[in-house]
């Protein structure tokens, strides 16, 4: 295992497993299941005053980080619990995941700066070489 995901998974397979299970909630959710998809999530992180980070994902120039911290102040609390526990790993873990993840994620979903459903597999590929 290569790139991030290598990095803070370690010996622990069970985060590479949250990732899949992750991604389908967000692309999911962009298809119209529970939960908004994307766009809400963009828009939740407009309206906590991180605009500037989010627009930096949708465009074609550097994605700026976010922390975990960051993420827990969008995603609300039960809602990660519960990935956290569906996924097997801790919360921390989950956000640490979430932090990187989402960037990435959002910036491939937006190739012309408008979110599209992007393809969960070509995503996992790109994403577990970065």
């Amino acid at each position: 295992m290569s790139g991030f995901l290598g990095q803070i998974a370690g010996s622990t397979a069970t985060l590479m497993t949250a990732l899949p299970a992750l991604l389908s909630e967000f692309l999911g959710a962009a298809e119209g299941a529970t939960g908004g998809g994307l766009p809400v999530l963009i828009a939740q992180f407009e309206n906590a005053g991180l605009g500037d980070k989010v627009r930096s994902w949708l465009g074609p120039d550097h994605n700026e980080p976010i922390t975990p911290d960051e993420v827990a102040s969008i995603i609300p609390l039960e809602r990660r619990e519960s990935w956290a526990k569906e996924t097997g790993v801790t919360l921390a873990q989950l956000d640490q995941l979430l932090a990187h993840v989402l960037p990435e994620l959002i910036d491939h979903a937006s190739p012309e700066g408008k979110v599209t459903t992007p393809n969960a597999a070509t995503f996992l590929e790109k994403f577990n070489n970065t």
